[in-house]
């Protein structure tokens, strides 16, 4: 019997086609060829990879040279491949070489100028040494320009409030940081790169989310759950209440100030744990596979956070002069839970502990997640972007409960959503939403006067 080849798989056929020898088979050439013997021709060595690129750099480069001088990708059997030398080895790995650290790393970015030290060019590969930079410029905003400023002998707008009667030397320094930053955009950036001075802060071109298409039917879900698990955290602040009171009756060591202090961060706690709840059921919600918001740690986020946080103070500022002139005063007169747990009773330094947990650590994450990382793409999905960021904004303000201070925290919130969509980058808000809540209670613990600015 014949010897078929492996991989050869007989097919079925009657056996009329092959009773008759005249006929003619479809599959003879085929068999006969399976019974010719096989030889197999050999081969070179394949080259190493330095000498094919040696080769295919000579004959791109060099074209002038004759092609008998040409390298040979394939030599003649008879003779084995060309063994280079260990100083030529090397000297051809170190030139040719596909992993060569120089090729790898990364080039000048194009906006930055040439006096500019690659030091600040890289230092997105430091992320603690950024923290470190940040530190001290947040350190010199909270004891020197928050508590300084100028006055003026009269007013510089006439007012029956006595407003516009001094400025912050903060408001100063936002305006200073907003101008270089404006000027940088349109003279310092590279020929070519440069921009107009006053960007359109409503357009975001390249937006730092994409909601997943299925993800889009669950947005008004998603909200309804969300209000009302806040709603719910409400109602457990207040249970928390009564079982802090039955601890303190029974004997454990509770102030006024300290049950306040925990009331408040219980409930907070609990808005934060359904909250997430909430958010991871629009699967996948949090990076690295979610792509609803954008958070890098080890990227170039110093620039923006420490920029950003002395213009938000600028533009707070000017926001609540504007707020103090349009409300009559009489509102501003009621003390809030916040100004109680940031001025407790008796100067309650445990209870001021515990009621900065929330502010100064848990709700710059969370608060950004939800009103920058969430709430911001869902209305970005219904509405233009020019009216998605002012929406986030509002809505943000009314989520803090005082009215006194809508029109001050809804400033803070557009400028955060503006900062966000710009740097791309959710480290940036959040670096910026802890840096401020923090200075309140650090001013208070340390007993920093605050300037305030236009009185």
């Amino acid at each position: 019997m014949a010897a078929y080849h492996p991989a050869f798989i007989p097919i079925a056929l009657p056996s009329s086609q092959f009773s008759n020898p005249s006929r003619t088979s479809p599959l003879r050439p085929t068999a006969e060829r399976l019974r010719r013997p096989i030889t197999f021709r050999p081969r070179a060595p394949p080259l190493p990879l330095r000498v094919l690129a040696s080769a295919d750099r000579a004959t791109a480069d060099d074209s002038s040279k004759r092609p008998e001088d040409a390298i040979q990708p394939f030599p003649p059997t008879s003779q084995s491949p060309v063994q280079p030398s260990p100083a030529s080895s090397l000297q051809s790995q170190s030139s040719l070489s596909i992993d060569d650290p120089s090729e790898s790393k990364p080039s000048r970015p194009q906006w930055a100028p040439e006096w500019l030290p690659d030091f600040f060019l890289d230092i997105r590969r430091r992320p603690w040494l950024q923290l470190a930079i940040l530190l001290p410029l947040y350190a010199f905003h909270l004891f020197f320009l928050s508590t300084k400023g100028f006055k003026f002998k009269k007013p510089l707008i006439p007012n029956s409030k006595n407003l516009f009667q001094s400025i912050g030397y903060e408001s100063i320094a936002g305006a200073i940081v907003a101008v270089v930053m404006l000027l940088w955009r349109r003279y310092i950036l590279p020929q070519g790169q440069s921009q107009p001075v006053l960007p359109n802060v409503l357009t975001v071109n390249n937006p730092p989310w994409k909601v997943p298409r299925d993800a889009k039917r669950r947005i008004g879900q998603t909200t309804i759950l969300l209000v009302v698990a806040y709603l719910l955290s409400g109602y457990g602040a207040v249970f928390s209440e009564q079982v802090l009171y039955v601890l303190a009756g029974s004997g454990v060591p509770l102030t006024v100030a300290t049950t306040r202090a925990w009331k408040v961060l219980l409930g907070h706690l609990m808005w934060v744990y359904m909250g997430i709840a909430i958010l991871r059921r629009l699967k996948p919600f949090f990076p690295p596979k979610g792509t609803w918001l954008r958070w890098k740690w080890r990227s170039n986020w110093l620039w923006w956070a420490i920029g950003g946080y002395y213009v938000s103070a600028m533009f707070f500022n000017v926001a609540d002069v504007l707020n103090q002139l349009l409300l009559p005063a009489s509102l501003f007169e009621e003390e809030t839970v916040v100004s109680k747990l940031i001025n407790p009773e008796n100067k309650d330094r445990v209870a001021m502990a515990i009621g900065s947990i929330g502010p100064c650590v848990s709700a710059p994450v969370f608060e950004e997640v939800l009103y920058r990382g969430f709430l911001l793409p869902a209305l970005a999905c219904f509405l233009p972007m020019w009216a998605a960021i002012p929406a986030s904004s509002v809505l943000f303000a009314i989520h803090h409960l005082n009215p006194t201070m809508i029109l001050p925290l809804s400033m803070l919130g557009f400028i955060w959503a503006i900062l966000y969509s710009k740097s791309r980058n959710l480290t940036v808000t959040v670096l910026i939403h802890a840096m401020w809540n923090s200075r309140v209670f650090l001013g208070s613990l340390l007993g920093l006067g605050t300037f305030t600015d236009f009185e």
